[in-house]
């Protein structure tokens, strides 16, 4: 999607793996591109800015790459799975199986927000730490192609959509998600949470196997600081963040100075102690969001957000869905900006 609201990009996501804690920026790094695409592509634009880590979700506006709809030179692949982020199938005119390079060179149709489609083209594929990685250019016009992401950053597929309004994500089996390298999307998976694994949690000699997918969903929340789970961020590009999660694929940081900021479901914030940002004197924007439309998030210093008795512990979220669950946590300073 181009429009004006995916997380990441065409119905697209980025990863690239990180061990241990994330003290990172939770905007949407490398932004604003100097080329005149239309209102549709500047959108696409803004997915992976500060308006997909920041208002909205992924900032190029992809909204659905269709699995049976790619082809290369006119020949049409059919069959065509995501297994992982590993695009596979089977050529129409020979029958033949082709997967991984195979798709340099292949065409498809990506839809945007408002239902318009632009065409794309992959241009190389790559596979670094377990994650197939994919440049992928858009039609410009007139011969010219250009980066979805920008020049020098590559994109993966996930599967399933987010919704460029809500946020909320949906998975027809059908389509997939290219979502850039520095968007919300990408940094999940590249911070361990790849929606395509599972992970085993214990709890004394009961083990069941976690579903990834929630957890980055979760943190595709946690990055746009999305704590209403309404669609709307309230963070900035370069602003740090501390994330860690219940099955310690990421780990907190020690020593940082920051303070625990929320803990996080798939819906967003659970649970909100303080804000990233905040106006200068007692303007807190954000404060005030969160008390308007979900004030019931809003912990501020009460102990049991962010204390021991949370579900975020094995001890007492063994038996809770993951749908329900308070699985990462994040700490931040806060910020002060001039409105």
């Amino acid at each position: 999607m181009f429009g004006r609201g995916v997380l990441s990009g065409l119905v697209i996501a980025l990863v690239s793996l990180s061990v241990g804690c994330v003290a990172e920026l939770d905007g949407v790094e490398g932004v604003e591109r100097e080329v005149e695409i239309g209102e549709s592509l500047a959108a696409l634009r803004g997915l992976n800015s500060i308006n997909l880590n920041g208002t909205q979700l992924n900032g190029t506006q992809l909204n659905g790459i269709q699995l049976n709809g790619i082809r290369y030179n006119g020949i049409r692949y059919n069959g065509v799975a995501l297994t992982a982020t590993l695009l596979h199938g089977t050529r129409e005119s020979d029958g033949r199986l082709v997967s991984g390079s195979d798709f340099i060179g292949v065409e498809l149709d990506a839809t945007l927000d408002d239902r318009s489609t632009v065409a794309l083209r992959i241009t190389n594929v790559v596979e670094r730490s377990g994650i197939t990685y994919y440049t992928v250019k858009y039609d410009r016009g007139g011969g010219l192609w250009a980066n979805i992401c920008g020049e020098g950053l590559d994109a993966i597929p996930v599967r399933g959509i987010w919704d460029p309004a809500t946020g909320d994500y949906s998975d027809d089996g059908h389509s997939f998600t290219f979502g850039c390298q520095g968007a919300a999307i990408g940094k999940c998976a590249e911070w361990g949470y790849r929606d395509w694994q599972r992970e085993e949690e214990c709890k004394g000699s009961i083990c069941q196997s976690r579903d990834l997918s929630y957890f980055h969903r979760a943190c595709v929340r946690l990055v746009r600081a999305d704590y209403c789970g309404d669609g709307v961020a309230h963070t900035r590009t370069g602003t740090a963040i501390d994330l860690w999660d219940a099955l310690d694929i990421q780990r907190q940081t020690e020593g940082t100075g920051m303070s625990l900021e929320a803990e996080w479901t798939v819906d967003g914030a659970a649970c909100v102690r303080h804000t990233r940002w905040r106006g200068l004197g007692i303007s807190n924007p954000d404060y005030d969001y969160i008390m308007d439309h979900c004030p019931e998030r809003w912990a501020g210093n009460d102990p049991r957000c962010g204390g021991s008795s949370s579900t975020f512990y094995t001890q007492n979220g063994f038996l809770t869905p993951l749908g329900e669950r308070r699985i990462l946590r994040n700490a931040s300073y806060t910020t002060n900006f001039s409105p």
